[in-house]
């Protein structure tokens, strides 16, 4: 529910404490790809663009960062806020369309989704909260979340369910059973079902909104496991496999309008191994028909962390181009991707920084 207006001030001067570091890109490696330095934690999450400030969260300390870039993403200042106290849990971040230049954040562990204001207008400007919203009863552990109208669609992680929940008038609300663990949740562009990736059952849940009706579709084990990454795309719902402890299958998935699962195997000598979390189309995609995925190194060391650019045919069923691009900090459990008109940035997990990749 919408706090009081007193209540919010307070809450923003109690939870939010500058941190400010010297950005400082990494030398040695080629010209096309720098590593911007965040503050330190040990889990470094998801990320979103306000202008020209790259918001990330840092989950462990829950520390909303953020690094104002210049074209190419290479970092010129940092900062740091603390979002409600130090084991909130921040994680999901969303961009609000109804509420244009805020954001949507969880805090996981405290079971609240908050619109920010991030006060995009400078990198050492403290966010200002505008609302916060209680996860329903039995829901816990928002974990992704993500705005279509006035609908939050939320996957809670910790009780395997997924939220719907009107955010102009909280008490509207669906919570729909799923199986371990919920990860992300997308609308079908064309049957207009939600599907959500559950990791650790690797399983796709499906959601029919307007009767409540719940499916759980397989993973065909033929081709991989434990499906994470998910968005909506051209022609449907695509999601990534990430394996097991011990291997890679270099394999994301398509989902078309009658639920037919259509899975595409990376052949290049390095991507047909690769352990793929997370994935994100190309701001140009109806044209060049460009796909970014990312290999991460997470659950399995032994994998390496990259970004691997695919071009598909004009009808997306035939991947017709492979590049492979090293992520310089390997074991780095390299986490989110977010392409924009220049460049793609890409979290590394456990190594507190922020990657770009740009042609210059």
């Amino acid at each position: 529910m919408l706090i009081p207006c007193l209540i919010a001030l307070l809450f923003i001067h109690s939870i939010v404490a500058e941190v400010t570091i010297k950005p400082v890109s990494s030398t040695g490696f080629p010209p096309t790809q720098v590593e911007n330095l965040l503050p330190l934690a040990n889990q470094t999450h998801e990320l979103v663009k306000v202008e020209e400030i790259v918001l990330v969260s840092q989950m462990d300390n829950s520390v909303l960062v953020k690094v104002q870039v210049d074209k190419y993403g290479v970092a010129q200042q940092v900062a740091g806020f603390q979002i409600a106290n130090s084991t909130s849990g921040l994680h999901g971040l969303a961009l609000s369309t109804k509420n244009p230049g805020m954001v949507w954040l969880t805090l996981e562990a405290d079971n609240k989704l908050v619109l920010i204001d991030p006060v995009a207008a400078s990198a050492t400007a403290a966010p200002k909260v505008i609302k916060e919203i209680d996860v329903p009863q039995l829901g816990n552990g928002p974990h992704y979340v993500g705005e279509y109208d006035t609908d939050l669609w939320v996957s809670l992680k910790e009780s395997n369910d997924v939220l719907r929940i009107n955010h102009e008038n909280p008490t509207d609300y669906n919570i729909y059973k799923g199986v371990a663990r919920p990860i992300f949740v997308a609308q079908h562009p064309i049957n207009k079902m939600f599907y959500s990736s559950e990791d650790t059952s690797s399983k796709l849940m499906k959601i029919n909104p307007a009767t409540g009706e719940t499916t759980q579709i397989d993973v065909d084990a033929s081709a991989g496991t434990t499906p994470v990454g998910m968005v909506s795309g051209p022609k449907g719902i695509w999601f990534t496999l990430l394996g097991n402890k011990t291997a890679g299958t270099g394999t994301f998935g398509f989902i078309d309008q009658y639920d037919n699962i259509v899975y595409h195997k990376l052949t290049s000598p390095l991507g047909k191994d690769a352990a793929l979390l997370h994935l994100k189309f190309d701001v140009a995609y109806e044209t060049n028909y460009k796909m970014y995925l990312l290999s991460s190194s997470i659950i399995n060391p032994k994998v390496l962390d990259m970004v691997i650019k695919i071009t598909f045919d004009e009808q997306w069923t035939t991947i017709k181009d492979e590049e492979v691009i090293v992520i310089p900090t390997q074991q780095c459990a390299a986490h989110r991707l977010l392409p924009t008109q220049f460049n793609v940035f890409a979290t590394e997990l456990t190594s507190s920084k922020l990657l770009t990749v740009f042609s210059p």
